[in-house]
């Protein structure tokens, strides 16, 4: 692991948590995603160079759902980039952490997300970038924007 990439908060009403969120704090709005796959909107804002990702249920089966029923709104995880996934997600499932999900989108990151109760209470998300996306946090977004619309 070498830097931080996000920290994700789970919300009851992402309209409204961005307008706070934007108001109060000056961040930037970037992007809003729908991802009817799993059931849930994302909301990418930008607070300087650090990212923010707020997430809110579509549908009842979305994990996401599940999640905001057992727990409530707030964190939920945090995103970290890593140079290779595959040793990064070995060294850490060698010392007891689970794999709960992986995912892809394709030309733009490789990621893996750990359960929380295997890896210090922390839900980690390990996030390998390709090598053609560029390093800021807003290099990021527009990476899966571009891709979504296509």
């Amino acid at each position: 692991m070498y830097e931080i990439d996000h920290i994700a908060a789970v919300v009851e009403d992402l309209d409204s948590a961005v307008e706070g969120f934007v108001g109060a704090t000056g961040a930037e709005h970037v992007w809003t995603k729908t991802t009817e796959e799993w059931g849930y909107r994302t909301a990418y804002l930008l607070a300087g160079s650090d990212m923010f990702t707020l997430i809110e249920p579509i549908s009842e089966e979305s994990f996401i759902a599940d999640y905001l029923e057992h727990r409530g709104p707030g964190f939920h995880h945090i995103g970290v980039n890593v140079k290779d996934l595959d040793a990064t997600v070995e060294a850490m499932t060698a010392v007891g952490g689970e794999v709960i999900m992986e995912d892809t989108i394709p030309g733009v990151r490789d990621e893996a997300t750990l359960h929380p109760k295997s890896w210090f209470g922390l839900q980690v998300q390990l996030i390998e970038w390709h090598d053609d996306v560029g390093p800021s946090a807003r290099d990021h977004i527009e990476a899966i924007r571009e891709q979504d619309a296509e």
